[in-house]
């Protein structure tokens, strides 16, 4: 996973003088960034979020920009924002640059504003950026909203006099958490009841049985990609077992899957990067 360090580019290059006098009250742009401000993570793997902490007011975890000022938001990279609730600070990108600054909200009115806003200087040719609109938009926030829909958490932001400014989304992995029957592997019946996968997802992690050995590894989603999944680091045990060729094809299945689909509580598939099911998996007790 690739980290990108917070440092900007030594020449700053503005796009216009329009664009620069948008935030130069609110936003501080430095040739290097102070050295208290933490390495960002730019791998969209986002940690798992749930509605109690949205409930309780804690805004945490990495967030996608889907939408700025009523356009859908495009860069050169997804544009998105990471919440620290420890340190009430918020990381990320808009699109092109780094994007730094402290957060304060309170559950019980809905307010939330951005301070100490600081941002890299990178000049990003291309079209469909929306650096400017964001950084925008952060600076007017004063209020949100959450919900839980279709799978997916969204985060609403507001100005002062509640006009939309920008939607942010995370997809919501929890129907997953618990011990999964392996049923079908690309399309084949499966009949052992040993096969079967724990999902961790608090800790991201993906246990499990083979048939015959122990298997363990990580679970990695894409931010950028609705209902991504794939796993890292597989690992299993070496025992000799009679049916090792369901084994293989099911370490094959898991290799192979990029995407998630719930079809009810109790069943899920898995699908591969060309929309084919490679497994199919049935909720036990």
């Amino acid at each position: 996973m690739k980290k990108m360090i917070l440092a900007a580019a030594a020449a700053a290059v503005c796009v216009s003088l329009g664009a620069c006098s948008l935030f130069e009250k609110n936003v501080r742009t430095e040739t290097q960034l102070p050295s208290d401000r933490h390495t960002v993570e730019t791998g969209n793997v986002p940690k798992p979020y749930r509605s109690q902490d949205l409930e309780r007011g804690e805004l945490g975890g990495d967030w996608t920009i889907e939408k700025v000022l009523g356009k859908e938001a495009k860069g050169q990279e997804t544009p998105f924002l990471k919440f620290d609730p420890n340190e009430h600070r918020v990381y990320g990108s808009n699109g092109c640059n780094t994007v730094n600054a402290t957060y304060a909200n309170n559950a019980a009115d809905s307010t939330l504003t951005f301070t100490n806003m600081l941002t890299t200087m990178r000049l990003c040719p291309g079209e469909g950026l929306s650096e400017t609109q964001i950084n925008q938009a952060m600076n007017m926030t004063a209020r949100y909203t959450w919900e839980l829909k279709d799978g997916c958490y969204y985060i609403q932001l507001f100005d002062a006099q509640m006009q939309p400014l920008m939607t942010l989304a995370r997809q919501d992995f929890d129907f997953l958490n618990g011990t999964w029957q392996v049923t079908g592997i690309d399309g084949n019946a499966v009949n052992n009841e040993d096969m079967q996968l724990v999902f961790d997802v608090a800790e991201m992690k993906i246990h499990g049985n083979t048939g015959c050995n122990v298997l363990n590894g990580s679970i990695v989603t894409d931010m950028a990609e609705r209902g991504s999944i794939s796993f890292q680091g597989m690992a299993t045990t070496r025992m000799m077992c009679p049916n090792i060729n369901e084994e293989t094809a099911l370490l094959v299945a898991l290799e192979s899957a990029t995407k998630i689909h719930p079809v009810d509580k109790n069943k899920v598939e898995m699908l591969d990067a060309h929309g084919t099911v490679v497994l199919t998996l049935a909720r036990t007790n």
